[in-house]
């Protein structure tokens, strides 16, 4: 114990001895050495502006810009899109939310070619006798997959500015009583506050409890607060869907 304490001693008085040395030397050098010298690091914030409407960025990600042909991450959201026949200037109008979905969200593998039969639309909205996971947008009829993109268009901009851990209810543009589910077509954001800030969607107290064969509806977006020119777009990889207990 003597020996520690005094090898403590030892270490403690060569400590003294250095910041001595630095105090009265002002010193770029310590025992030959070159020390670090300060260094003024600019600062910068990622800008969220995408600068563009909520329609030509889904496009440009959905068919590839011409300097990335292979960034097609919305090109299955575009078809669906196509197909319903919605009036597309709805992505132009200003003063909206866009929840856009990655092409995860429309057809995903759980394992190998077998579709995921809850994390998906595809694979959660089924079809035919025996039902099974649709293959593509027009195994469907067109009024279901346009009522489905009306309900990922937010009335207002609902973003981080705004947004706060308490759910926040918001009218899509889905006409109301047309989901049972939800009839009166609502959406759900909240911030979760923790340093991360994770933007969720349909997560509020009440929803859904998630079972074998049903995923939660509250999601966490995979891409939140891109700033569009007409309003904020919010990516998603899971299929999202509102339903109470």
């Amino acid at each position: 114990m003597r020996s520690i304490k005094f090898q403590l001693k030892i270490i403690g008085y060569s400590m003294c001895i250095i910041l001595v040395a630095l105090s009265f030397t002002g010193c770029k050098k310590l025992f030959g050495l070159e020390l670090q010298e300060n260094t003024d690091h600019a600062t910068t914030t990622i800008d969220p502006h995408i600068y563009k409407t909520a329609w030509q960025f889904l496009k440009d990600r959905a068919l590839g810009p011409a300097t990335s042909p292979d960034d097609t991450i919305f090109k299955r959201m575009y078809q669906g899109i196509i197909y319903s026949g919605i009036d597309t200037s709805e992505y132009t109008q200003p003063g909206r939310t866009f929840i856009f979905l990655h092409n995860d969200a429309v057809l995903r593998y759980s394992s190998g070619t077998t579709v995921d039969t809850i994390g998906c639309y595809f694979g959660k909205y089924k079809v035919g006798t025996p039902r099974v996971p649709a293959k593509r947008w027009e195994d469907y009829p067109q009024s279901q997959v346009k009522n489905y993109f009306l309900s990922l268009i937010v009335q207002g901009e609902h973003s981080f500015d705004n947004v706060f851990p308490d759910p926040k209810f918001e009218k899509t543009l889905l006409p109301p009583n047309t989901d049972p589910l939800n009839p009166e077509s609502l959406i759900a954001f909240r911030v979760i506050n923790d340093r991360d800030s994770r933007f969720r969607i349909n997560d509020f107290p009440g929803s859904a409890v998630p079972t074998a064969n049903l995923a939660s509806p509250g999601i966490q977006a995979r891409t939140a607060g891109i700033l569009s020119t007409n309003g904020p777009v919010h990516v998603i990889d899971r299929v999202l869907f509102y339903q109470k207990q």
